[in-house]
């Protein structure tokens, strides 16, 4: 099996820290029964994958590979497309 690159590792730490930290805010929004820590943690989890997309783009730019970039790019914008239009439905029907 090859050997992890940085980009890897990267990624890794980027996943692990999202997973950990909403887990972290689930955790005490569960047992402090406060909801903005529960909704703190959903949102966080959610944005975890986002984060992974923005790294993979960064280093495609960083690399020049502008074919890829552009598909990183728009999978970006459709993700955050999403996030803002739910966002803006969540807010209408509050």
């Amino acid at each position: 099996m090859s050997q992890p690159t940085a980009l890897d590792r990267v990624i890794e730490g980027v996943l692990s820290v999202g997973l950990l930290c909403s887990s972290a805010l689930l955790a005490a929004g569960l047992l402090s029964g406060r909801q903005g820590l529960l909704s703190a943690g959903v949102v966080l989890l959610m944005m975890t994958p986002l984060a992974r997309v923005v790294v993979v783009t960064i280093d495609l730019l960083r690399q020049r590979d502008w074919p890829f970039a552009a598909t990183s790019l728009w999978i970006l914008g459709v993700l955050l497309f999403s996030l803002y239009m739910a966002w803006r439905l969540q807010a209408a029907t509050a």
